[in-house]
């Protein structure tokens, strides 16, 4: 090649519009070679409103656990909420935390992650004080500590299915 082929600008794609793979219908007009499509509008189907759950279903959703059933909140706080801050801080994997969290609450921590919303700090668990408000549910509030700065953390424990599920978690 030359200099003076070198120095030609580069070519570029033309945008087509794609042929037509299937024929016309006798009642459809002719194709015509760029063709505005009206924005989709989705009309509720014509069918009766769905029935009441039936009574057994109701044995597949989440079973509420009394607090006699339920392991020490404050121990089990201890572990979920440094896993959840190395989680939001990239140190640990998202889905470790499916079993221990409600959807919400896991949605968040993948957004933190998504979004990079913290940074790589280690965490220090300085405090944690439990309130048990009802039966089968604890509020906790922590304080975190990592580079020079102290957070709060907010947590909600319900009791589902004999275990404690995170349903509402709040780092200040």
């Amino acid at each position: 090649m030359t200099l003076a082929a070198l120095a030609i600008a580069p070519a570029y794609p033309r945008v087509r519009p794609a042929p037509a793979l299937e024929p016309p219908y006798d009642d459809e007009p002719a194709p015509r070679a760029l063709r505005l499509v009206p924005a989709h509008v989705e009309e509720l189907l014509p069918f009766d409103p769905p029935a009441a759950a039936h009574p057994a279903d109701e044995k597949f959703d989440r079973q509420p656990t009394p607090r006699a059933e339920l392991p020490d909140p404050r121990a089990w706080a201890g572990r979920l909420i440094p896993a959840a801050l190395e989680a939001m801080a990239g140190q640990r994997s998202v889905q470790q935390l499916i079993p221990w969290t409600d959807d919400v609450v896991y949605a968040q921590i993948r957004r933190a992650v998504r979004y990079g919303t913290t940074r790589p700090v280690p965490c220090v668990l300085r405090s944690i004080h439990v309130s048990e408000p009802a039966d089968g549910v604890a509020e906790i509030c922590a304080v975190v500590t990592g580079s020079n700065r102290t957070r709060a953390v907010a947590a909600r424990l319900e009791g589902a299915d004999g275990k404690w599920r995170c349903t509402a978690l709040h780092l200040i």
